[in-house]
């Protein structure tokens, strides 16, 4: 089986040390019997959304970003189609917001988004929300951990990836945190999130490997590292979500 991923923005949108999903699942899916390719493509070179399965886009600073969805929205259409396609995007910190309508930065410049979502992101100049993060779903049981290190309010999202136990939601007073539509997966959740989160991270195998095959059944590879990680990490955690309520 093989599988073609695109990290897309690499070199502009690595500011944590994302590049850590891709390579995370890369091996993953070769430990499931995939022949993985990653290609790697930024500013200026031409993509071919068609080509790949999987793309992914790592966080930024706010002027690389902005670089980034000038580049990108020359594909506004292309990744709606792959969007209604079911082809799975994952975009961490804040790679996602360029899926909005629009970006407005702390000058007060309007920057129009890809429009996949209808929600709108407002950039601050003067605050920027940093910590810890607990999060559940309602399409998975176990809590999601990470860390968030944003500047911005995003409103009006229709359909979001989580909900906030730990950590800032979408907006002052939202819990809700992310976006989610069909397979296009983003939220500000960085550490890298896949590596930090594995039972997210064989969420995301699976979900490939039904796309790739009908009759897909995961092999049992154990990560005992990853997994004694998140149990700690999480354990914690709730430890400070319990002394707060």
């Amino acid at each position: 089986m093989e599988y073609r991923i695109l990290h897309l923005y690499h070199d502009l949108m690595n500011l944590y040390g994302e590049s850590g999903n891709v390579r995370a699942l890369s091996r993953h899916l070769s430990d499931q019997g995939f022949t993985v390719s990653v290609d790697k493509k930024s500013v200026g070179e031409d993509v071919d959304f068609s080509r790949y399965d999987f793309v992914y886009i790592g966080c930024g600073t706010e002027r690389n970003q902005k670089v980034a969805l000038h580049d990108l929205l020359r594909y506004r259409d292309v990744i709606a189609e792959r969007a209604n396609e079911d082809a799975v995007f994952f975009l961490t910190g804040n790679a996602f917001e360029m899926l909005g309508k629009s970006i407005t930065a702390a000058d007060g410049t309007v920057y129009p988004g890809l429009e996949l979502a209808q929600f709108e992101v407002t950039e601050l100049s003067d605050k920027r929300y940093t910590g810890d993060a607990v999060c559940n779903s309602e399409w998975y049981a176990k809590p999601m951990v990470g860390f968030i290190n944003k500047c911005s309010h995003i409103t009006g999202v229709e359909h979001p990836l989580f909900e906030m136990k730990l950590g800032e939601g979408n907006a002052p007073g939202d819990k809700k945190e992310g976006y989610r539509f069909r397979n296009v997966f983003g939220t500000h959740l960085i550490g890298p999130v896949l590596v930090k989160n594995p039972h997210f991270m064989t969420y995301m195998i699976k979900l490939i490997g039904s796309q790739t095959a009908d009759d897909f059944q995961m092999k049992t590879v154990n990560y005992d590292y990853e997994t004694k990680a998140y149990q700690v990490t999480l354990a914690e955690l709730m430890q400070r979500v319990e002394s707060v309520n």
